[in-house]
C-alpha cells in the first residue's frame, strides 16, 4: 500500500507504482464482469433481432431497457475505468480492497445510470425524427463535442488520481469522492458518444457498441489525448455523413 499517502493528485494510468502482475490481479474480477456484460448484451441483441428494430430512443422508455442501459454502461464504460479501479485496489489495505473497489465501481456506474435516466427523460425530444436523421444529428454533436475545450478538460480529469486514506470511514468517504469525481469526469467526457449510442437501433446496435467502446477506451488510455480526440472527432463526423446519406 505504498502510494496511498502521497500528497496531491497525480496522473492516473497503467504507470502506477505497483507491479504489473498485481495491477492485473486486482482488476481481474471487473475485467470478467465486462466480458459477462458483453456476452449478455450480444445474446440479447442477436437472439431476437426484430425486437430491437424499435430500440434506441423509442425503446428507452421501457423499463426493460433501463436494464439494457445498465449493461451497456458496464460493458462500454467499465473498461475505461480499469486504471482507476487499479488505483483504488492497489492503494487499499488487503482486507478492505474488495470493498473499496466495489464501492468505487458502484459510484462510477451510478453516475452513468443517472445520465441514462436523463436520456430517458429527454428522449421525447427526438423520437419524432426519422431514425437516420436523429442518429446523424447525435453523431454530429458527438464529433463537435470532441473538439471543445470542455471535452479535453473532462478527459484529463479522468486521468487524475487522489491519495486514499488506508482505513476507516475516511477511506470509504475518499473512495466515494473519487468515484464521483472520476465518474462525473467520464460522463462529461463521453456523454455525447453515449447519446449517439442511445439513438442507434436495430442490427447496428452491437457493431456500434463495439466501435464506440474501442474509441472511448483508446481515448481514455491515450498518452496524447488531444490528438486522439481529434481523430475520434473525424471518425464520428464520417459516421454522421454516412447516416445523413441514409436519410
Amino acid at each position: 500500500m505504498a502510494a496511498a499517502a502521497t500528497a496531491g493528485a497525480r496522473p492516473l494510468g497503467w504507470e502506477a507504482r505497483a507491479p504489473r502482475l498485481l495491477r492485473r490481479r486486482v482488476t481481474l474480477a471487473y475485467e470478467l464482469a465486462v466480458v459477462v456484460a458483453w456476452i449478455a448484451l450480444a445474446v440479447h441483441l442477436l437472439a431476437e433481432p426484430g425486437e430491437h428494430e424499435a430500440s434506441g430512443p423509442h425503446a428507452m422508455t421501457a423499463p426493460h431497457h433501463v436494464g439494457m442501459w445498465a449493461a451497456m454502461s458496464a460493458a462500454m464504460m467499465l473498461p475505461a475505468a480499469l486504471p482507476a479501479l487499479a488505483h483504488v485496489g492497489v492503494n487499499s489495505l488487503r482486507r478492505r480492497r474488495r470493498r473499496a473497489m466495489a464501492l468505487f465501481a458502484g459510484v462510477y456506474l451510478g453516475m452513468w445510470l443517472a445520465f441514462g435516466g436523463l436520456v430517458l427523460a429527454l428522449s421525447p425530444l427526438w423520437t419524432r425524427l426519422d431514425e437516420p436523421l436523429a442518429l446523424a444529428a447525435a453523431l454530429a454533436v458527438a464529433a463537435a463535442w470532441q473538439l471543445t475545450r470542455w471535452k479535453l478538460v473532462a478527459l484529463r480529469a479522468c486521468h487524475r488520481a487522489v491519495p486514499l486514506p488506508p482505513y476507516g470511514r475516511r477511506a470509504d468517504a475518499a473512495v466515494v469522492r473519487f468515484g464521483v469525481r472520476n465518474g462525473s469526469a467520464c460522463v462529461g467526457s463521453c456523454w455525447a458518444t453515449m447519446l449517439a449510442m442511445a439513438v442507434t437501433s436495430g442490427g447496428a446496435m452491437l457493431p456500434a457498441m463495439v466501435a464506440l467502446t474501442a474509441l472511448v477506451t483508446t481515448e481514455k488510455l491515450a498518452d496524447r489525448p488531444r490528438r486522439t480526440t481529434r481523430l475520434i472527432a473525424l471518425a464520428l463526423a464520417v459516421a454522421a455523413s454516412v447516416a445523413v446519406a441514409l436519410v
